[in-house]
């Protein structure tokens, strides 16, 4: 009997074990065959597909999308792998074992903070991960404006000045965060809050006074220009204006219109319609007391950039003394006089109300 050599095809399975994360072309190792011909290899599947590649003339395997060696997803990734000399036909199956690997990763974070905070407030954390890591700043803008605990990635504010809507809307601090091994980097994008204001020019004129209960949304704003009027009006005539409180002058404006004098200064600025506003009305003594202790540093100031024009110095209030008198009140801090209602050609100073919800 003669026996004919027959050419055989084998293939071993291939194992390996790699850390997640490898780099684009890192190569696995090569899957061992053996024939008397030339062999070609290629995949037959793949699991996830797209992972890896082979080398079909050597059967060397090597990565081709990182992303997908990631433990946390793939913790074993597998192929069948076909290995042929064109006549005989074998499979070799390839396994790659995963190593879980202390990750780093970072994520651009939005936050937002009032204005107008306190150095050392807490801003915010940036959304990080990772064993052991440090946090560093490493770009902000403004420049001083954030410090961050090195240990937890916490923001505080380090330079209250700068956390100002009008100025610095938006924020960015810029921060590494590392392990010792690896590092990445992540954007804390930082939104302001606007708050209301003294000297603001919003709600028609110049915020004056913001109601400390109210939580930031309600106040009183005072116009940017004055208006000269015949008199106070209502002589003889007891109207029941006699708050002199904050908050009184709408009352005090509107009961002096209900006593039906014509013509009165209340009347007249009832009857404006001022910057989009049409609900004016006559200033209390202690209302326009405080437009007197803001005027210098905030008020005039704003209503000069706004195109407005500097308020008299003598102004009538709507807070009545008796059925002939009013006040008369001073920005230049003297207490309020009373004065006959008759009197002729002083100013007064249109105010409303505001809230922002």
């Amino acid at each position: 009997m003669n026996l004919e050599n027959v050419i055989e095809v084998t293939a071993q399975d291939f194992t390996v074990s790699i850390d997640e994360n490898p780099t684009d072309g890192q190569v696995l190792g090569t899957v061992q065959a053996n024939s008397n011909s030339t062999l070609a290899f290629s995949f037959t599947s793949q699991s996830p597909m797209g992972a890896m590649a082979i080398d079909a003339a050597t059967g060397e395997l090597t990565v081709i999308d990182p992303n997908l060696f990631d433990f946390e997803t793939n913790p074993v990734i597998t192929a069948e792998i076909s290995v042929t000399d064109g006549a005989e036909t074998v499979t070799a199956t390839a396994t790659i074992n995963l190593n879980d690997v202390d990750e780093v990763s970072a994520t651009n974070t939005d936050l937002t903070i009032d204005e107008n905070p306190s150095n050392g407030d807490v801003v915010g954390t940036l959304q990080a991960s990772g064993s052991n890591v440090t946090y560093t700043i490493t770009f902000q803008n403004p420049a001083g404006a954030f410090t961050i605990d090195p240990n937890t990635g916490e923001l505080y504010v380090a330079d209250e000045t700068l956390f100002d809507f009008e100025t610095n809307p938006n924020m960015l601090a810029t921060i590494s965060v590392s392990n010792g091994t690896e590092t990445v980097s992540a954007n804390a994008f930082v939104e302001l809050n606007d708050l209301n204001e003294i000297g603001e020019f919003k709600y028609g004129g110049v915020i004056f006074w913001i109601d400390p209960a109210s939580n930031n949304s309600e106040g009183l704003v005072c116009a940017i220009s004055s208006l000269t009027v015949n008199a106070w009006g209502c002589s003889g005539t007891l109207t029941g204006a006699s708050g002199a409180g904050i908050g009184t002058g709408e009352t005090n404006s509107e009961a002096i219109i209900a006593a039906g004098c014509i013509p009165s200064a209340a009347l007249s600025i009832s009857n404006l319609d001022w910057n989009g506003y049409d609900d004016w009305f006559l200033p209390s003594v202690d209302e326009f007391n405080e437009i007197a202790i803001n005027y210098d540093d905030y008020i005039a100031p704003t209503i000069l950039a706004n195109g407005g024009s500097a308020l008299f110095s003598t102004v009538w209030t709507s807070t009545e003394v008796n059925a002939n008198d009013a006040y008369i009140a001073f920005l230049g801090g003297s207490a309020p006089i009373a004065l006959p209602k008759n009197t002729a050609n002083f100013t007064v100073l249109p105010i409303r109300s505001f809230t922002d919800f």
